[in-house]
């Protein structure tokens, strides 16, 4: 039995899953804890293996507790996507060959690896595949549906109007698009129906200020399956760089993700996914830039569909 190593963030495990239908028999899948949820129902995985790191982070007790439960799993091969010093030491020691990038994210993670993939690809998603030595740029911009999830009915999606999806927040507050944008992006489909999901105070307050300004906007707080399924059932995405936006992408559903602070250096466009960046050069958390995204710019992209 072999495993794939992916701890987070949500959106780059969403993007490692691209690997998944490529491989001959199921595979186990080692993530952190707070992101199990993601790949919950996935006929591709045999078992997850969840690792609560980011607790231990504030009680090393933990990690004692960690190791010895690992030390109970054994795997032939262990694919490490993350590149990380954690994620390389989790690989020993539950691999016999472990396999990793030979220009890691984190350079000395490279020590621990018994085959190393020299990674030469600008996209994530193809780096995945470099990892497996199946490299198929025609695959990545036509992949099949990648997460799945336990079906339920939401009464607020129409029957008569487009669902639309916004995905307002982002772990970088630059990442964020201002809200003003939003708001006239709901006034534009304004004849549609829009669902902001949210997570936390700050967010249930962006989302409600959107609602108050356009009647066609419906505010909800979900879990991960729930957001999943309400994705998976909707006709449009709009996003920001952040995980959940790239549930659509995921699943072949239209989506335009909003780049600001950051660039697509992750998933190739296709007929689903199309993007509006700001800048293409550099990620810098310091670069606050998203002021400048313009409505016309995402419209134009909508109408590419």
């Amino acid at each position: 039995m072999d495993t794939i190593i992916k701890l987070s963030s949500l959106g780059d495990i969403i993007h490692s899953l691209v690997v998944l239908p490529k491989l001959e028999e199921k595979i186990d899948f080692v993530v952190d804890e707070s992101f199990k949820d993601i790949l919950q129902d996935n006929p591709y995985i045999n078992n997850i293996v969840p690792v609560n790191l980011r607790a231990a982070k504030k009680d090393k007790k933990q990690l004692w507790n960690i190791y010895k439960e690992l030390r109970q799993k054994t795997y032939q091969n262990v694919y490490d996507l993350q590149g990380l010093i954690k994620s390389a030491l989790v690989a020993r020691i539950i691999g016999n060959e472990v396999i990793g990038y030979a220009n890691p994210r984190e350079k000395i993670a490279s020590i621990f690896y018994d085959k190393k993939i020299k990674s030469k690809k600008k996209f994530a998603v193809q780096r995945y595949l470099e990892l497996f030595e199946m490299e198929d740029d025609g695959y990545l911009i036509n992949h099949p549906k990648l997460l799945f999830y336990k079906d339920r009915e939401f009464e607020y999606l129409s029957r008569e109007r487009k669902n639309i999806v916004f995905i307002i927040g982002a772990s970088w507050e630059c990442k964020k698009t201002p809200l003003h944008v939003w708001t006239e992006l709901a006034e534009y489909f304004k004849n549609e129906n829009i669902i902001v999901p949210y997570v936390g105070e700050n967010e249930k307050k962006e989302a409600f200020f959107i609602a108050d300004k356009a009647k066609n906007v419906t505010p909800v707080s979900l879990n991960l399956n729930d957001l999943k399924a309400l994705i998976d059932k909707s006709d449009l995405l709009i996003g920001n760089d952040t995980g959940p936006s790239f549930i659509a992408w995921a699943n072949n559903i239209n989506n335009v993700i909003l780049y600001g602070c950051t660039y697509n250096n992750k998933i190739l466009e296709n007929r689903y996914s199309k993007s509006v960046e700001i800048q293409n050069k550099e990620i810098n958390k310091r670069l606050n830039v998203m002021d400048k995204m313009d409505v016309k710019n995402i419209i134009k992209r909508t109408d590419e569909f």
